[in-house]
């Protein structure tokens, strides 16, 4: 198995697991759960890490991947970079041979405009899967969906339909700030799953 098959793999295993996590309870039950995912996903976790400028940092090499969270974090900080990291392994993709990817303290601080959109991005995702609310953030990052297709009859009508919303709000969550948060308020995301719904269910062959 290459390396890409091993993250592939990894990201394959936290879609599947991470919609079956509980919600809710103290904050070191919810770090022990993230750290389970992440190590039943194949991750190797270390605690102890003495990092000053980043949280955490991810590390793709031909030993597979290794999440490194620094010693310093208090309970709340290290519950957000084990979810950071879970984040981060759903929404990006590491590069072969080697991949390097660090979640910073200041998520300004990237060196660029790109990474620090991305570190934004990766943050509004991780609020969600801290709190348990993966339902305020777009579907296609953590399960999947339908694909956009040429549409000829109601039903693969509805489904592409579908598709194409799925992937308009995918672009914009990794691009917008203002998306990402219009996403995540209760009533828009209540008012999304209502909309998929009726979608799904269109699309569904009869019974």
């Amino acid at each position: 198995m290459t390396r890409g098959d091993v993250t592939s793999a990894i990201k394959l295993s936290l879609r599947d697991r991470l919609r079956a996590l509980p919600a809710g309870g103290e904050t070191r039950v919810r770090i022990r759960r993230l750290r389970s995912l992440l190590q039943e996903a194949g991750v190797r976790c270390d605690d102890t890490a003495d990092l000053q400028k980043v949280d955490a940092f991810l590390l793709a090499s031909e030993r597979g991947v290794e999440a490194m969270f620094a010693a310093k974090l208090d309970d709340e900080q290290r519950l957000l970079a084990y979810a950071r990291v879970v984040a981060r392994l759903l929404a990006d993709d590491l590069q072969p041979p080697l991949d390097f990817k660090a979640e910073y303290s200041d998520t300004g601080a990237a060196p660029s405009r790109r990474e620090r959109e991305d570190e934004r991005m990766v943050m509004k995702l991780a609020h969600a899967i801290a709190e348990g609310e993966l339902e305020k953030a777009p579907r296609p990052i953590f399960e999947d969906v339908p694909s956009f297709t040429l549409a000829f009859t109601p039903r693969s009508a509805a489904r592409s339909t579908l598709g194409g919303f799925h992937w308009w709000s995918g672009y914009w969550y990794r691009r917008s700030t203002m998306y990402r948060w219009w996403r995540s308020r209760r009533d828009v995301s209540d008012a999304i799953e209502r909309v998929c719904g009726i979608l799904g269910r269109a699309a569904m062959p009869a019974a």
